[in-house]
């Protein structure tokens, strides 16, 4: 068999296993058959089934794991299963991280316990875009600096954020140390405290190029947060765009009614 035949093989297998994964022959995070039975499914050598599955696996659609717990396991979601904890079926540690509402990603991860790690992905100072400016209260013209981030708990991608800052507000915040708190570092540096935080949540699925940072793949479930934060005489202070895993993490909202707080007028039974 010639080098182009087994390509156009191993091209026939990564089909047919993604028809497989969609007929709800395999879950979500669920075991594809061995290399052996599979290669007996398709006709083919285990070889051309390894180049297929490493093919599945560049695209982010499955994951090879070794040792006696290992295979392949299924990331491409499809409607015939109802939604699985990935890291549960895939046998990783199932530890959901606890959000609460305006609590700092660092901060709650460290109070529940996880190893935290930050990576920065980019970083730059210069127009901003329409929506940035109005949230932010800049006019046409002034400059915002913005960070790009990829936060881990215990080593798995959690969260990947980007947040922006009006330039002139903090000169020279890209000299500092970016893989922190950047509250603590607008406390400490610039004397901004944030003083009121208003968060918008809401589910989107995850596209083709979210598998970089976040390991999941076309289709998969995320928490998608804007966030902006004010100071004490209510001036934006910063604005973010965050995307979280909707399987490692638990929203936790609380509301407590406080004497003199006026709220709906009772309404009486029709």
């Amino acid at each position: 068999m010639t080098g182009t035949d087994l390509g156009r093989t191993a091209s026939g297998v990564v089909e047919g296993l993604r028809l497989m994964i969609e007929r709800g022959q395999v879950r979500m995070g669920g075991r594809l058959p061995s290399e052996r039975r599979l290669s007996e499914v398709f006709g083919v050598s285990r070889e051309t089934v390894r180049r297929a599955l490493a093919r599945l696996e560049e695209a982010g659609e499955v994951r090879r794991a070794r040792g006696r717990a290992g295979g392949a396991f299924a990331l491409r979601p499809n409607p015939n299963w109802p939604a699985y904890s990935w890291s549960r079926l895939s046998g990783e540690r199932d530890r959901v991280v606890e959000r609460p509402v305006g609590v700092s990603v660092p901060a709650f991860l460290r109070h529940q316990r996880f190893e935290v790690s930050t990576r920065v992905v980019a970083t730059r100072t210069g127009p901003g875009e329409a929506d940035v400016r109005t949230a932010l209260g800049l006019a046409p013209g002034d400059d915002v600096t913005a960070v790009e981030r990829v936060r881990m708990a215990d080593g798995f991608p959690l969260s990947w954020e980007r947040l922006y800052v009006a330039a002139r507000r903090f000169p020279g915040l890209l000299g500092h140390d970016l893989t922190g708190s950047l509250s603590q570092v607008f406390a400490e540096e610039y004397g901004a405290v944030a003083h009121e935080v208003r968060e918008r949540v809401r589910l989107r699925l995850a596209e083709p190029h979210h598998h970089t940072h976040l390991d999941v793949s076309a289709g998969q479930p995320l928490l998608a947060i804007t966030r902006t934060a004010y100071d004490q005489d209510g001036a934006p202070l910063e604005f973010s765009y965050d995307l979280f895993r909707a399987d490692r993490t638990e929203l936790r909202i609380s509301s407590v009614n406080r004497p003199g707080d006026a709220g709906p007028a009772p309404q009486e039974p029709a």
